[in-house]
């Protein structure tokens, strides 16, 4: 049978057209390689109590709700490509490229609960912050700091609990007339701001502010949060920043363990991959040709499988799914299985010459369809139930034995049918010569 005649089957049409676009969704968007080879890492995370969960106050905390606030804190951060994935009920595992995890580990144990009190009184929570601004350093100060903006009952509430503060102090607001000395008064406390119980900013009231809180009534709604000067206190204010603007998680998370791969070993990992990939490759193919001693029979099953790693490469590169080592050997191993159903199809084939060759191959893929619903049942449970790593193990699994019995098996089953059965006809016809 000429190659001509292979090209014109219409499901080896099909298949090839599955092979192209294949190649062209690879060409546009390219791979996405997992933090394992691109060079990233790992953050396994640990609630503080298993999810759902209802605190104290009546507020009911759901991983979903969990993986939003820790969504925006890695945006903050400016990690763009990160996969947060739950695990169970109490865990999650973060996977990002970088690999310098130390600062998104502070992010992620860090829980943000603002309270801000002035004496022994609360004034506002993180809770009512109705705008942060991007942290800046003071002209005047020298110092870094966080602005923000506070509601209008907020506001109201710390001009009571200052002037309550004032009048504990001994102080009469109705009779201070020097606002400068009364911000320097040591009598007044100051105003404190703690970030998950911890005090992080201190600072008096200023005397332009006392002037507004006792003579004009108001309540001003724009502060700041200050973190000193140096280099430390700039990585600070960004990341009080991040938290902010994340919100609060309402219960403590712990990173449990940090895994980091450089960017170097990554792409080794990769060039380890690929290269046991085309080994695996070379070794059926060995295998093939002592088993049947034919390279008409070696050569599309070779094709056959190397076209199903383009596909299953095609569909990842659309759906943008990460690959990373498990997602490769879940590649192996669905090739893997896609070679012994060809080898099924080709022993029922060639050795199961009392049926007619249509029966030959409907006996074929009896065996082929039952093997691949055996590998999905194993996989699914898998894949609901494992980490990150085993999920990405199954998906490329069930993936690549769907693809192969739905495409590439019916295309290797046309050209086994088509070459042997024309095989058989030449004999006939030179029998009857």
């Amino acid at each position: 049978m000429s190659y001509e005649e292979i090209f014109r089957i219409r499901r080896v049409q099909v298949l090839m057209v599955f092979v192209g676009l294949s190649l062209l969704v690879l060409y546009t968007n390219g791979l996405s390689l997992g933090w394992d080879l691109s060079g990233g890492s790992e953050l396994k995370v640990k609630t503080e109590y298993p999810l759902p969960y209802v605190t104290p106050d009546g507020t009911t905390v759901t991983m979903e709700l969990v993986v939003e606030i820790l969504e925006k804190r890695l945006n903050g951060l400016g990690i763009k490509d990160f996969s947060i994935s739950p695990w169970g009920t109490q865990y999650l595992i973060i996977d990002f490229a970088g690999t310098q995890p130390e600062q998104a580990r502070e992010l992620i144990e860090r829980q943000g609960k603002l309270v801000v009190k002035v004496g022994n009184r609360t004034a506002f929570t993180g809770a009512e912050l109705v705008r942060i601004a991007p942290y800046t350093k003071s002209i005047s100060t020298g110092k870094w700091q966080v602005p923000f903006t506070i509601s209008e009952e907020a506001a109201q509430r710390f001009r009571e609990v200052a002037l309550l503060a004032l009048r504990d102090a001994g102080i009469s607001p109705e009779n201070v007339t020097n606002f400068e000395a009364l911000s320097r008064d040591p009598r007044v406390p100051w105003v404190e701001m703690y970030l998950d119980d911890v005090l992080v900013n201190s600072a008096p009231i200023g005397g332009s502010l006392w002037q507004e809180f006792i003579v004009a009534g108001k309540a001003p709604r724009d502060l700041v949060l200050e973190t000193g000067s140096d280099e430390e206190a700039e990585a600070e204010a960004r990341s009080v920043e991040v938290v902010l603007r994340s919100g609060a998680l309402p219960i403590k998370l712990e990173v449990i363990s940090v895994s980091s791969v450089p960017p170097e070993l990554g792409m080794q990992f990769a060039r380890n991959a690929a290269i046991a990939g085309f080994f695996a490759i070379v070794s059926v193919a060995l295998v093939v040709f002592l088993r049947y001693r034919r390279a008409g029979i070696v050569l599309p099953i070779i094709a056959t499988g190397v076209s199903e790693v383009i596909i299953i490469l095609g569909v990842a590169s659309l759906i943008r799914w990460d690959l990373d080592l498990p997602a490769i050997a879940g590649i192996i191993a669905a090739v893997g299985t896609g070679v012994d159903d060809q080898i099924v199809i080709t022993d029922e084939v060639l050795l199961q010459r009392g049926y007619s060759m249509r029966s030959r191959i409907k006996r074929a893929f009896f065996i082929i369809f039952s093997a691949w619903f055996t590998t999905v049942a194993a996989m699914v449970p898998l894949f609901m139930i494992g980490m990150a790593a085993l999920k990405g193990f199954a998906i490329t699994t069930i993936l690549g034995v769907t693809i192969g019995v739905l495409i590439t098996r019916p295309a290797y089953a046309k050209v086994v049918e088509h070459l042997f059965g024309k095989t058989k006809k030449v004999k006939k016809r030179r029998r009857k010569r």
